[in-house]
């Protein structure tokens, strides 16, 4: 009974490994062209432009690591791999709070500056 489980949870991971190694390459190849592309148009509207680029070209590369270690893993259960993996995935985890945490602080100060200039619009009104 138990050699069953251990098969099927074998076959799980079997399954997982497979789904994080092509879908971490695809990604990871998609999402570097679409980061090169954009940091390369981001050029040329002003250089601060091309670092959303940058980091989306970083991001699919640390995806495409992340499906290449579990593409290792898959075929030969490298332990050297598994760090890789958690690594890659973890640093990638990191910078993706680190920007979401930048975006939610620039959307709250856009909305306090909106705010400030609809309430200045009401209060000064008159005087002009």
């Amino acid at each position: 009974m138990e050699m069953q489980a251990q098969s099927f949870e074998e076959a799980v991971a079997q399954k997982g490994l497979q789904r994080i190694a092509l879908w971490g390459k695809v990604t990871g190849i998609a999402m570097m062209i679409t980061g090169g592309i954009t940091g390369v148009l981001g050029l040329f509207n002003f250089i601060v432009g091309a670092i959303p680029g940058a980091i989306t070209l970083f991001l699919g590369y640390l995806i495409y690591k992340t499906g290449t270690a579990a593409a290792q893993i898959r075929d030969g259960g490298d332990t050297r791999a598994l760090s890789d993996l958690f690594h890659n995935y973890g640093l990638y985890l990191l910078i993706t709070f680190i920007m979401f945490a930048v975006g939610v602080g620039i959307t709250i100060l856009m909305l306090v500056l909106f705010g400030v200039a609809i309430f200045s619009g009401f209060m000064f009104d008159g005087y002009y």
